[in-house]
């Protein structure tokens, strides 16, 4: 049995929870020394000059010790590096110093090792943390802002009480419908003080700020699992609501495109991960700034009992920058490793960097009025939670999620013949070409221009063409009105529009979830995981936090199965307008790449044949290399489609797999029309698996092959045929299943368009969410 009394303790098994708990129980007895500036939890910092150990064991105590001042710039975290409490002191004095005439009383000295009663032993790093005098004027290296385009790491100009406050914007952030620039809470203002941002000319206006504001929670809300008693975690973050989103990029000013977020929470706090890692930003006040991460849940302040901490401390790398007032609110950015596993030193815009944590200043000494030379730094994982806002980043869409008008109508159409119900079909058939264009019309890919000219959008293809748009009125920078009455956008990801009607389309539900092979097949086990909670649990597991991206199809066909129960026996004009949209997303969960993480390709992969990108491009305008089946979502779900609808092949090869009605089971309820969904969407995947598309469209690359379109249609025609053909069935069977659960009472009457038209021209009408909020939406419409 090891002698509890016994110095030799293995410090590598300590955790952070063990770390937090002794600063927690010793922090008032470390701050209680003189010279003690504030505490943090990490790894022990090995100076750098000091040798590295040749035997085991050896790095707790070297043969040859250093004994000057341990700083921040001066060193490492080694391998050996044991997790310790950091004390940050404002003078260095040698150990043998304490006690002696004129020196600091032997009692203020750090302890070298903190012991718990239950026998746990703790080492204590001191570090000298040298104070910069606060009205000290720092050197400013000129930046050069951009002429236009807005984003991050742009200063930020907010006048309050006559006095101007200073700060930088780190991201954009969007909580589904709006897009906020997100940056420090204490330039903000009170909500709606307008907020404006410096570009080369000068200043000029953004937006508001908003009241989604955040000063402090409480550390055991934010991490009920770690021991912190008496604790507040500092936050000060705040929004502002974007005038327009057409002049923002959501890429930081003199970065690399943005990358997602590199997610921190409580389950995965690790200290080898962070600690002594390379991070960078670009502050308003002084560009691109450059640190490490030296330290985690620093304690800086005590206010009535209560300590403030934060979640990580960052000094600036030697020779580097001091963040200055204006810097706040800038995004720190992890360096992940390079191609060797080691810190990448390839130029900052070949880096990859990890969206971290937003600054909020540097900490101000109680007792000095003195600034010190490090940051402290907010998770954006944690205001991403606690604002219920995600990062912005473009090309968070991927593909449009259009899969082309023929499918939608002709899936629309042929769904009208299955319905069992007389009177409800009596009823479509009145109305059939309000909700599809007739197959006979249907010889080519209609162009959404026409369509919205003509003043009224047949319903199935709604949600694409009226919906996925900006509303009106929404002006480009010539002035024109670019926006669509009724559209649902919110924001622009990589200039195209976005926002909660996109992810109603999609699911990449083709990854394991559950211990099943995929989401779809977990529900299928078990239709309770059908839930906004196990698919955000989902996408988390996937490392996604986007809720734009976070696709929600058969959720989506809950809420519709809920509505359309509701106006059954009430109102014709919105059953029907609700039945006719509703074929756009049947018809998505009958494509299969609308399914699947591989929407437009593999982009682990390479092609088959190299070529070039058909959208994407470097920054001096070259189409940047292509990957493994990029463009086939256009070319087979769009193209091919109407290639083989205007040869006469399409609606035969749908019919050889129809009968006389659908064939199905009727569901009751919303939950069983959405489980429906899951099994179309596994059935079709089944059928035509996406790689195989893939493959097909690959093949159709090489030398002396057709037209893609012929080429595709020649190898894919049989089974697009069948999982077109399950989509019309499903698509007749929910109808069915909502007319009956609802009592459904109705004339078979022609319906005006006008009132069709009010009804999805008004974003309150089968609302659009995010996952979010689909759950409230299901229980509590607007109808």
């Amino acid at each position: 049995m090891r002698d509890m009394r016994s110095t030799d303790f293995d410090f590598s098994t300590l955790s952070l929870a063990d770390l937090i708990e002794a600063r927690d129980t010793f922090h008032f007895h470390l701050m209680s020394k003189a010279n003690v500036v504030g505490t943090a939890v990490g790894l022990y910092l090995i100076r750098n000059d000091e040798e590295w150990p040749k035997n085991p064991g050896e790095g707790a105590n070297p043969p040859r010790k250093k004994t000057y001042p341990r700083e921040f710039g001066n060193s490492q975290v080694r391998d050996y590096s044991w997790p310790c409490i950091i004390v940050l002191v404002r003078e260095w004095v040698d150990e043998h110093a304490f006690g002696r005439k004129g020196m600091p009383s032997s009692a203020d000295m750090v302890p070298k090792r903190i012991y718990l009663p239950d026998g746990r032993i703790v080492p204590v790093c001191t570090v000298l943390a040298p104070p910069l005098p606060q009205g000290a004027t720092l050197p400013m290296t000129p930046v050069v802002w951009p002429q236009e385009t807005l984003g991050g790491g742009l200063p930020l100009l907010v006048e309050v009480q006559k006095e101007q406050h200073v700060a930088t914007i780190g991201c954009l952030v969007s909580d589904g419908h709006t897009t906020y620039a997100l940056t420090a809470r204490h330039a903000c203002g009170e909500p709606g003080t307008e907020v404006l941002a410096t570009l080369r000319d000068g200043t000029r206006r953004i937006g508001t700020s908003s009241d989604r504001q955040i000063t402090r929670r409480l550390f055991s809300e934010v991490y009920p699992a770690l021991p912190l008693r008496q604790t507040w975690l500092g936050l000060d973050v705040g929004l502002v609501r974007l005038d327009d989103m057409r002049d923002w990029t959501s890429n930081v000013y003199g970065l690399p495109k943005m990358k997602p977020l590199f997610d921190v929470y409580e389950q995965n706090l690790s200290l080898r991960r962070l600690m002594d890692q390379p991070v960078v930003a670009v502050g308003g006040a002084s560009g691109l700034l450059q640190g490490k991460i030296k330290a985690m849940f620093y304690r800086y302040r005590s206010v009535g009992g209560f300590d403030y901490v934060s979640d990580f401390l960052i000094a600036p790398v030697p020779g580097g920058k001091v963040p200055r007032r204006g810097d706040s609110g800038a995004l720190w950015h992890l360096q992940m490793p390079g191609p060797d596993g080691k810190e990448d030193k390839r130029l900052m815009a070949q880096r990859d960097l990890r969206p971290l944590a937003i600054e909020w200043g540097a900490q101000i000494l109680a007792d000095g009025g003195e600034r010190s030379t490090y940051s402290v730094a907010t998770s954006l994982s944690n205001i991403s939670k606690l604002l219920d806002v995600e990062l912005v980043m473009e090309d968070a869409d991927g593909v449009s999620g259009t899969w082309g008008a023929v499918g939608h109508y002709s899936i629309g159409s042929l769904a009208i013949d299955l319905v069992r119900d007389p009177q409800l079909k009596a009823l479509l058939a009145a109305n059939a070409d309000l909700m599809s264009i007739p197959l006979d019309s249907l010889t080519k890919e209609p162009k959404q221009r026409d369509l919205l000219e003509s003043g009224f959008v047949a319903l199935a293809d709604v949600p694409d063409i009226v919906w996925k748009k900006y509303p009106s009125p929404h002006r480009n920078r010539k002035g024109d009105d670019i926006g669509v009455v009724g559209g649902r956008d919110t924001m622009t990801v990589n200039r195209r529009s976005s926002g909660p009607e996109h992810p109603n389309h999609h699911c990449d539900a083709d990854q394991p979830f559950r211990g099943h092979a995929t989401l779809l097949d977990a529900c299928i086990a078990d239709p309770n995981l059908i839930s906004a909670a196990s698919w955000n649990e989902y996408f988390q597991t996937l490392g996604e936090n986007n809720a734009v991206r976070k696709g929600i199809l058969p959720l989506r066909i809950w809420q519709y199965f809920e509505r359309l129960k509701d106006y059954a026996a009430t109102d014709p004009s919105k059953f029907l307008a609700a039945a006719g949209t509703l074929a756009h997303y049947v018809g998505d969960a009958s494509q299969p790449l609308h399914g699947s993480s591989m929407s437009n390709g593999d982009e682990s992969r390479q092609p088959d044949i190299p070529r070039d990108s058909p959208t994407r491009k470097n920054a001096d305008g070259s189409k940047k290399p292509a990957y493994r089946g990029e463009g086939v979502h256009g070319a087979f779900e769009t193209d091919m489609i109407s290639s083989a609808a205007n040869r006469g092949l399409l609606f035969a090869e749908i019919l050889k797999n129809l009968d006389a009605d659908h064939g199905l089971v009727l569901r009751t309820d919303g939950r069983e029309a959405a489980l429906a969904v899951v099994e179309l969407m596994k059935e079709v995947a089944g059928i035509l698996p996406p790689t195989e598309i893939i493959d097909a469209y690959e093949r159709s690359f090489a030398p002396g092959s057709p037209s893609h379109n012929k080429a595709l249609w020649a190898d894919l025609d049989v089974r697009t045929g069948k999982v077109m053909a399950l989509g019309v069935r499903t698509l007749a069977m929910i109808w069915d299943a909502a007319w009956t659960e609802g009592n459904g009472n109705a004339q078979a009457v022609r319906l005006d368009p006008d009132d069709l038209r009010t009804l999805y021209e008004n974003p309150d009408f089968m609302r659009s969410v995010t996952v979010d909020e689909i759950e409230h939406e299901i229980s509590n419409p607007i109808v």
